[in-house]
């Protein structure tokens, strides 16, 4: 997922909590009850849809499951706690944090994400909602099962905890493997662009001796 709000990128969460700040409770408090057009202290679907629409990259059908996911209370309505929590994530994802984030709101994550209330969390379940925190499937694949302890290919809260650190890590070197071959595709590439230049210079040099000789 990637963020995109120039209100968002003005606020981040404390180091130790990972969580906003007094002040920029108070603002974003203000921000809802903006969006709250129809006064009833609550967002519906459509205007949680358009809000998520503004500020990332989700599709229609992330958006409204990270909207099902959100609704702990089933009322069909965000409120303002709800919203509280997605805003965080949000600025977890736009300052890089996510692997902090995860670590100390570990609890609430687990409870959001295990969506039939098993105390358990599926790979499906994980799988539909990594593109939150931007979790690649591969990252996941190779470790998940690595973490399932009692093999019954679910995730207890415990086993959660270090499969959700893992990821992370795994993601990042996943990541840093992505860079390493970009730079070397890119010094290849270089490399080759200055043979071709040499060449040139060449050619250049073997046409005016030889039209030297020539006269």
């Amino acid at each position: 997922m990637r963020v995109r709000s120039k209100l968002l990128s003005l606020m981040h969460l404390d180091n130790t909590y990972c969580l906003l700040t007094v002040r920029h409770v108070k603002i974003l408090q203000s921000y809802f009850n903006l969006l709250d057009i129809h006064g009833d202290k609550s967002l519906n679907d459509v205007q949680a849809y358009c809000f998520m629409r503004l500020l990332t990259d989700l599709t229609k059908d992330e958006i409204y499951q990270t909207f099902d996911m959100l609704d702990v209370d089933g009322s069909g309505e965000m409120e303002f706690s709800e919203f509280f929590i997605l805003v965080c994530v949000l600025i977890a994802v736009q300052d890089h944090v996510e692997k902090q984030f995860i670590y100390r709101h570990c609890r609430t994550i687990f409870g959001l994400i295990d969506i039939d209330g098993s105390n358990s969390i599926t790979p499906d379940e994980f799988r539909a909602l990594t593109y939150l925190f931007d979790f690649k499937k591969r990252a996941m694949h190779e470790i998940f099962y690595e973490f399932d302890i009692s093999g019954d290919q679910e995730l207890d809260y415990r086993e959660f905890r270090l499969f959700a650190m893992a990821c992370i890590d795994k993601q990042q070197e996943l990541e840093k493997k992505m860079l390493e071959k970009a730079e070397e595709m890119r010094e290849k590439a270089l490399e080759k662009e200055t043979k071709k230049q040499e060449l040139n210079e060449r050619y250049e040099k073997v046409g005016i001796i030889a039209y030297c000789i020539i006269l």
